[in-house]
C-alpha cells in the first residue's frame, strides 16, 4: 500500500514538474512570438536617428526580444510596448515620431539627452497610438523646435514637459496647448517664450493641477488666465520679466499650494488679504518691486512650509507674527531697506525650520544663553548686525551643513571652540568681516571655505585633504606658501580651488605642486613672490585659472604648460620675468594677461596658433620688430565664434583707464602699447572684427591706417597714440558706430578730420600733437576749396583715393579749357560759324517767349 502512495506521488511530482517545464517553454515561446513586428520596426526606425556615442542602446538588435532592450518596457499579458524610458542616456541625433506608430506606447520618456532635431513622419503616416498620457522631452538644451503642430497626435495627454527646449518661434503655444483639455501637468520652463497672451481670462485647462512657465521671456502684466485655473495646485512663473501687482483673483485658487513668482518685476504691495490663502504650503515673492512693508497677516499662512520674499523696495520691520508659522521649514527675507529688531518672538514656534537666509540690516536681540526651537542645517546671514561677537546660539545647531555669516559685522570668535564647531560644517563663508585671528596652527577642514576680506594673521593654515574650495585672499597672512601646499596630507587631496591672493606672502612658488593635480584654479596674485616658476607648475594637469600678476617673480617663463590642455586663464602681469614670450601653452588658452614685465625679443607667431584667444595684453615689455601678420588667424578675435567660460574678474586698461571686468566670454582685446614695436600696423590687424579694444599706442609704428578699420564693427576703444603714423585719418573711421574711446594724438597725421557724429563730439585732445591736422573738434579750421583744398575728398575714398581724385580734377579742368576755348576761338575768328550761331541762339529765345516763359520771369 506504502509503495502504491509512494509511486502515486512521484507520478505526481513528474506530471508537476513535466507541467512548470512545458508552461515555461511555452511562455517563453509565446513572449517571442508576442514581440510585435509594427512595435519593434518603429523602435528600430527611431534608433536609426540616434547618434550612440555612450553604447547605452547595444541591446537593441533585431536577434533579440524588443521587450528586453534597454529602456523598452512591455505590457506582461500581451508583450506589447507601453513604455519607452531613455531618460539621461547620454543620446543624440534626431527624435524620430515614428514612435507613434506604437499603437499601445503611453509613456515617452527622452528627457536629459542631447538630441538636436524632431522628424515629424508625413501627415498621411498611419498612427496608430493615440494612448501617450506622459511625453517627457525636457533638458536637450540643443533641441529647437519650430512648431507645436505636431502635438495634435497626443490626444490623451496629460503630462508634457518640454523644459529647455528652444520654441523661441512659437508664438501661439497657448493655443496649442489648449487643444490637450486633459493635459493635468504642464512643464514649459526656460523655452524662451514671449508671448503669454495677459489680457486672456479663461483657457480651457480644466484638468490642470501643476503649471511650470518658468524661465521664459515673458515681457507682460501677470497673464489673467492663469488666476482662473480652478483645479491649479502648483504654479511657478519664476525668472520672468512679468510686471502688475498680485490679482485678489489669487483667493479663489483654493487648491494652490505653491505660487512661485520669483525674479520677476512684481510691483504693488504684498497684499494683506494674502493671509487668508491657508492652504499655501510654498510661496515665493522674492526678487521683485514690492514696496511697503511685509504684513503682519502672513503669520497667518498656518501650512506655510517655505516662504521667500524680497525687494530693495520694501521697508520697515519683520513681523513678530512669523514666529507663528510652526509648520515652516525656510524661510528667506532680503532687502537693503528693511530694518528693525529680531527678537525671540520672531522665532518662538518655529520648532520645524530647517534654514534661514536674511540679507538685510536687521539688528538681533537675543539672550546670550537663548536656546533656538529649531535645529538647523542652514544659516544664511548676509549684511546684517549679527556681531561683533559670533552669536553663542549658533553654536546650539548641531546639525549645520553650511554656514554663511558675510558681511555681518563680527570682529571676534572664540578661539579653539570657533574652529572646532566649524570643522563639522561642509561649506563655511565668512567673507568681509574684520576677524582677528592668528591661523598658524589652524587646520581647516570644511570642503568649501571663504574666509577672505578678514583680519586674519600669521602664517597660512593648513588643511585637510577633506578641503575643495579654499579663499584666503584679502587679509593679512605672510610668509611662506610652502606650509600650505607642501604639506603631507596622508592621502589623495580634493583641493579645486585657492585663492591667496592679496596678502604679505613671500619667497618661492615652492616646487610641490605635483601633488595638486586636481587643482582648477589657482590665484596667488598681489603678493611679494619671488623667484622663478618652479617646473612643477606645468604638473598641476587640470588648471582653468593660473593668475600670478603684481609679484616679484623673475627670470624666464619657460615652464611647459601646454599639456594642461584645460588652461584657459594666465595672468603674469607686473612682475620681473625676462626671456621671450612664453609660447609653451595650450591651444585652448582664451586669456594671456603678460603686461608690465622684461620680455624682450619679436611677438611670437606661435601665438597666432592659439585658436581660443580673446584677450591678449603684451604692454609695457620691451618688445620689437613688427605685428607678426598672422595675427588675423586668430578666429576668436577675427571671427564670429563667441566663447563662454568661467566669468574671470580681470583689471584691463581701456577707454582710457583701468577698469575691472567680469568677463564670462565676450570680452575682445589686443592691447601691445608701450614697447619698441615698429613697421607698419599690418591691414591683417584691422581684420579682427570682434575686437572692442585695441591699444598699439606708445611703440614706433609708422605709415597711414588702412581704410580695412572701417570694418571692425565692435570696436569700443582705439589708442594709436604716441606713434609716427602719418597720412589722412581714413573717412571709414565714422563707420565704428560702437567707439566711445579714440586717441591719435601725437603722429604726424594731415588733412581735415573725417566728419562723423561721433568723432566731432570727441575732446580735442585726442587730436594733439598732429600739427597738419584741421576740422572739428580742433579749433583750426581747414583752408577753403580756393585755397587748394577740395572738401569733396572727406565723402569718401581712402587716402590712395585722393591722390587719383587730384590727378581726375586736374584733367578735367584742362579738358575743360581746351575745349572750352577750342569753341570760343572758333566763334570768335570764323565769321560763318558766329552767324549760325547767333541765329541758333535768336531761334531759342523766340521759341522761350512764345511759350510765355520769359512773362512768367517777369512776374
Amino acid at each position: 500500500m506504502n509503495s502504491f502512495i509512494t509511486s502515486q506521488f512521484s507520478i505526481f511530482l513528474l506530471l508537476v514538474l513535466c507541467a512548470t517545464t512545458f508552461h515555461s517553454v511555452m511562455c517563453s515561446t509565446n513572449m517571442q512570438l508576442l514581440c510585435n513586428e509594427k512595435d519593434q520596426s518603429a523602435l528600430q526606425i527611431f534608433k536609426h536617428g540616434v547618434l550612440n556615442h555612450s553604447k547605452m542602446l547595444p541591446s537593441w538588435s533585431n536577434e533579440e526580444y524588443c521587450c528586453a532592450w534597454q529602456g523598452v518596457h512591455c505590457d506582461n499579458t500581451t508583450g506589447r510596448v507601453t513604455r519607452l524610458d531613455l531618460a539621461q542616456q547620454y543620446l543624440e541625433g534626431d527624435i524620430n515620431l515614428s514612435l507613434l506608430q506604437i499603437e499601445f506606447l503611453n509613456y515617452l520618456d527622452l528627457s536629459l539627452n542631447g538630441f538636436t532635431s524632431l522628424t515629424v513622419p508625413p501627415s498621411h503616416a498611419n498612427f496608430s497610438s493615440n494612448n501617450i498620457m506622459f511625453l517627457d522631452l525636457s533638458f536637450n538644451d540643443d533641441l529647437h523646435l519650430d512648431g507645436l503642430h505636431w502635438l495634435s497626435q497626443f490626444s490623451s495627454l496629460k503630462y508634457l514637459n518640454l523644459s529647455e527646449i528652444s520654441l523661441q518661434n512659437e508664438t501661439n503655444w497657448l493655443q496649442t496647448m489648449a487643444m490637450h483639455p486633459s493635459l493635468i501637468e504642464l512643464r514649459l520652463a526656460s523655452c524662451h517664450l514671449t508671448n503669454i497672451s495677459p489680457l486672456i481670462k479663461y483657457v480651457n485647462f480644466s484638468s490642470l493641477v501643476t503649471l511650470d512657465l518658468s524661465g521664459n521671456n515673458f515681457l507682460s502684466d501677470l497673464p489673467y488666465w492663469v488666476f482662473n485655473l480652478t483645479k491649479i495646485s502648483y504654479i511657478d512663473l519664476s525668472f520672468n520679466l512679468l510686471q502688475g501687482e498680485l490679482p485678489k483673483s489669487l483667493l479663489s485658487l483654493q487648491s494652490l499650494k505653491t505660487l512661485r513668482l520669483n525674479e520677476n518685476e512684481i510691483n504693488g504691495s504684498i497684499p494683506d488679504w494674502l493671509g487668508q490663502h491657508e492652504n499655501l504650503q510654498y510661496l515665493g515673492l522674492s526678487e521683485n518691486m514690492f514696496h511697503g512693508s511685509i504684513p503682519s497677516s502672513i503669520g497667518n499662512l498656518s501650512s506655510l512650509v517655505e516662504l521667500s520674499i524680497s525687494s530693495d523696495l520694501l521697508s520697515g520691520t519683520l513681523p513678530t507674527s512669523l514666529g507663528q508659522l510652526f509648520n515652516l521649514r525656510s524661510l528667506s527675507i532680503a532687502g537693503e531697506s528693511l530694518s528693525g529688531v529680531l527678537s525671540e518672538k520672531h522665532f518662538s514656534n518655529l520648532s520645524n525650520l530647517e534654514s534661514i537666509y536674511l540679507s538685510a540690516p536687521f539688528s538681533f536681540d537675543l539672550a546670550s544663553d537663548w536656546i533656538p526651537p529649531f535645529q538647523l542645517n542652514g544659516i544664511s546671514l548676509s549684511k546684517t548686525n549679527l556681531g561683533p561677537k559670533f552669536p553663542e546660539w549658533i553654536y546650539t545647531q548641531r546639525s549645520l551643513v553650511y554656514l554663511e555669516v558675510p558681511s555681518s559685522n563680527i570682529s571676534s570668535i572664540n578661539g579653539d571652540m570657533f574652529w572646532r564647531f566649524l570643522a563639522n560644517i561642509t561649506q563655511v563663508i565668512l567673507s568681509n568681516n574684520t576677524i582677528s585671528a592668528d591661523l598658524t596652527n589652524i587646520t581647516l577642514n570644511s570642503e568649501i571655505m571663504f574666509i577672505d576680506q578678514n583680519n586674519f594673521t600669521g602664517g597660512l593654515p593648513h588643511i585637510s585633504a577633506n578641503v575643495i574650495l579654499l579663499d584666503l585672499s584679502h587679509n593679512s597672512f605672510y610668509g611662506p606658501i610652502s606650509p600650505l601646499l607642501c604639506n603631507k596630507l596622508g592621502r589623495k587631496n580634493s583641493l579645486d580651488y585657492l585663492d591667496i591672493s592679496s596678502n604679505f606672502l613671500t619667497g618661492k612658488v615652492p616646487d610641490c605642486l605635483e601633488s595638486w593635480k586636481d587643482l582648477s584654479f589657482l590665484l596667488m596674485e598681489n603678493n611679494m613672490l619671488t623667484g622663478e616658476i618652479p617646473p612643477s607648475m606645468g604638473s598641476a594637469i587640470d588648471l582653468v585659472i593660473l593668475d600670478l600678476h603684481n609679484n616679484s617673480l623673475s627670470g624666464n617663463f619657460s615652464v611647459d604648460l601646454s599639456n594642461i590642455t584645460g588652461l584657459e586663464y594666465i595672468n603674469l602681469g607686473q612682475n620681473n620675468f625676462t626671456g621671450t614670450v612664453p609660447t609653451k601653452m595650450p591651444h585652448g588658452m582664451e586669456v594671456m594677461l603678460l603686461k608690465s614685465n622684461q620680455f624682450e625679443g619679436n611677438i611670437p607667431a606661435q601665438l597666432c596658433k592659439l585658436s581660443s584667444l580673446i584677450q591678449l595684453d603684451l604692454s609695457n615689455n620691451k618688445l620689437s620688430g613688427p605685428i607678426p601678420k598672422c595675427i588675423s588667424e586668430i578666429p576668436s578675435m577675427g571671427g564670429a565664434h563667441r566663447t563662454i567660460h568661467y566669468p574671470f574678474a580681470i583689471n584691463l586698461y581701456t577707454k582710457g583707464q583701468e577698469l575691472e571686468f567680469k568677463d564670462y566670454g565676450l570680452l575682445r582685446t589686443l592691447d601691445l602699447s608701450s614697447n619698441n614695436l615698429s613697421g607698419e600696423i599690418p591691414s591683417q590687424v584691422f581684420h579682427l572684427v570682434q575686437l572692442q579694444t585695441l591699444n598699439l599706442s606708445r611703440n614706433h609704428f609708422t605709415g597711414k591706417i588702412p581704410r580695412d578699420i572701417g570694418n571692425m564693427n565692435n570696436l569700443e576703444s582705439l589708442d594709436l597714440s604716441s606713434n609716427k603714423l602719418s597720412g589722412e585719418i581714413p573717412v571709414s573711421i565714422t563707420n565704428l558706430s560702437f567707439l566711445s574711446f579714440l586717441n591719435l594724438s601725437y603722429n604726424n597725421f594731415v588733412g581735415q578730420i573725417p566728419v562723423g557724429t561721433q568723432i566731432q563730439s570727441f575732446n580735442p585732445s585726442i587730436f594733439a600733437g598732429n600739427p597738419g591736422l584741421c576740422g572739428a573738434p580742433l579749433p583750426r579750421k581747414c583752408p577753403t576749396e580756393s585755397d587748394g583744398v577740395d572738401e569733396s575728398k572727406q565723402h569718401g575714398g581712402s587716402n590712395d583715393d585722393g591722390v587719383d581724385n587730384e590727378s581726375l580734377y586736374l584733367g578735367m579742368g584742362v579738358g575743360f579749357a581746351v575745349g572750352f576755348w577750342s569753341f570760343c576761338g572758333s566763334l570768335f575768328f570764323i565769321r560763318a560759324w558766329r552767324h549760325m550761331y547767333l541765329k541758333f541762339l535768336n531761334h531759342v529765345l523766340d521759341q522761350l517767349h512764345g511759350n510765355g516763359i520769359f512773362g512768367w520771369l517777369r512776374l
